[in-house]
């Protein structure tokens, strides 16, 4: 696997073995982060948010958030080897102060936020807010299969979309299989759009306090 833009372009990164992990291929990534550089105001970049990286395997999406302009990202995976890897992968790339390895479950354990940024504009008021405000949601895809998803995953997004460590205006995506017939519901969360890319299927969503309705916002 490799890092595909941003400061790291082309540094490759360690992947998990076995079925457990879905390593995101390029053309996937290209597509997830092109979309989100767009939303953001920040083509082909990132701008300073703090990410949270859940389920994360080897950490690829939360180092290419890292390498496109993200400002820190916590990333939280349960076992133990892949946990490993990522902190392996951090240190091939010297990263220290910028990410963090939470080895535990991200459905039941508790976040810390992020470390705010002195002097940061981001936000119009001189200072990041000390909340996530780019979520990445990647679990094993047998708990996205079919209209209703895991029950684990129900209370993931329930947390998500109401826990003061994830922003109010914080954009979570949501990545599971392909499967056209039957959408996973990710209520309470609200759809702002979605790319169907090879046999995954991207979803971009807020928290329902945003008071945007149902439907699909489609890219400008």
């Amino acid at each position: 696997m490799r890092i595909i833009a941003g400061r790291w372009r082309g540094r490759r990164i360690a992947a998990p073995d076995g079925d457990d992990t879905r390593p995101v291929l390029d053309r996937a990534k290209t597509v997830l982060f092109d979309m989100l550089g767009h939303r953001l105001a920040e083509p082909g970049r990132l701008p300073p948010v703090a990410v949270l990286d859940l389920f994360a395997g080897s950490g690829a999406l939360g180092l290419e958030a890292l390498s496109r302009g993200a400002r820190y990202c916590l990333l939280v995976e349960m076992h133990r080897a892949a946990a490993r890897l990522i902190r392996q992968n951090l240190d091939r790339l010297r990263v220290v102060n910028e990410a963090e390895v939470l080895r535990a479950d991200a459905v039941t354990c508790a976040f810390p936020a992020p470390p705010p940024l002195n002097g940061a504009i981001y936000d119009g008021t001189g200072a990041a807010p000390a909340a996530y405000e780019l979520v990445f949601v990647d679990p094993p895809y047998r708990l996205l299969n079919g209209s209703r998803p895991d029950p684990d995953i129900r209370q993931l997004l329930g947390r998500l979309a109401t826990e003061t460590v994830t922003a109010g205006s914080a954009m979570i995506v949501v990545r599971h299989p392909f499967q056209p017939a039957a959408l996973p519901d990710l209520s309470p969360l609200i759809e702002v759009d979605r790319r169907d890319v090879g046999k995954c299927t991207l979803r971009f969503m807020i928290r329902p306090q945003n008071g945007i309705g149902g439907g699909s916002e489609e890219l400008p």
